[in-house]
């Protein structure tokens, strides 16, 4: 994956456009605990599962789960680096 989407369409530019901002809503909260901080989180995660389980998985079976979320964390943060002035 580059660091704006998957050059081989797996993840797109919208899909970590999305998943940033679902991103910056829990990692970087006031207040982490909060119910905004943790619904940015569930709905994150389950977009993350949805797009291993529906993309990922059936093109690269080998590829664990951790290391795909872990690289769509990471890219989330270069996106929102790039991002903000």
């Amino acid at each position: 994956m580059s660091d704006t989407g998957d050059p081989e369409g797996i993840v797109s530019r919208e899909d970590v456009a999305r998943l940033a901002e679902l991103f910056d809503r829990f990692e970087f909260a006031f207040d982490p605990r909060s119910t905004a901080a943790k619904e940015a989180e569930s709905e994150f995660q389950s977009r993350v599962v949805q797009i291993f389980e529906e993309r990922v998985l059936p093109r690269y079976p080998n590829l664990p789960f951790p290391v795909f979320y872990c690289r769509l964390k990471t890219l989330c943060r270069i996106y929102l680096k790039k991002s903000r002035p």
